[in-house]
């Protein structure tokens, strides 16, 4: 199985109640594509500015992830800053989006033919744009936020409708589809093209 992961590439300064770190590596295209490069071959889409580490590209490249869609801009890499004060919602504290502000994912030739996508979390209209660029595929799952519920669900909707499995947490779906009882909720997406939907419990691990 070949995965193409398409999302933000961070660089993190995060406080918990078991300590802090600054400017770590983060992102959900980072993290998605390490975790797929265990089991098969992974092509990240992201984009990094001149101040991103050396030895991030090298751990990438470690782990034999394809880099050929990870673009390289004059400025900074995307920065965030937050606490969680518990281990279930995080408090944005600072947000430079940087280079990732003009963010427009263009999927190079070798990757529109791989046959797994996943949307990472990013504005639904550039997971559309990424989604028609793909050639064919066996499957494609998206991840989302309650940003993007709030600030465009009709273009949401539309993502959802032509994906395979979603990755969404607990007070999201209740958001996303104005129901409390998670299991209904997710049923009531799963009447889409979705087959799957994976409720997220971070707090739990």
């Amino acid at each position: 199985m070949s995965l193409v992961v398409v999302g933000s590439i961070a660089l993190d300064s995060i406080e918990t109640p078991k300590g802090k770190i600054e400017n770590s590596l983060g992102g959900s295209a980072i993290y998605a594509s390490l975790a797929a490069s265990y089991f098969g071959p992974a092509y990240v889409v992201g984009v990094v500015g001149e101040d991103f580490p050396e030895e991030a590209i090298r751990l990438l490249k470690e782990h034999n992830i394809n880099l050929e869609g990870l673009e390289t801009k004059m400025g900074k890499t995307f920065r965030w800053k937050g606490v969680y004060n518990n281990w279930n919602q995080a408090e944005t504290l600072n947000t430079e989006l940087n280079v990732f502000a003009d963010f427009s994912p263009s999927l190079p030739d070798s990757y529109r033919k791989c046959n797994s996508l996943l949307l990472a979390n990013i504005h639904p209209e550039l997971q559309g744009k990424v989604l028609k660029q793909m050639k064919s595929y066996r499957w494609v799952a998206c991840d989302t936020m309650n940003y993007w519920i709030n600030l465009c669900p009709e273009e949401l909707t539309k993502v959802i409708h032509k994906v395979d499995i979603l990755f969404i947490n607990e007070d999201e779906i209740r958001q996303y589809t104005g129901i409390d009882n998670i299991f209904k909720a997710a049923r009531m997406i799963l009447k889409s093209k979705v087959q799957v939907v994976v409720v997220k419990r971070g707090e739990y691990g």
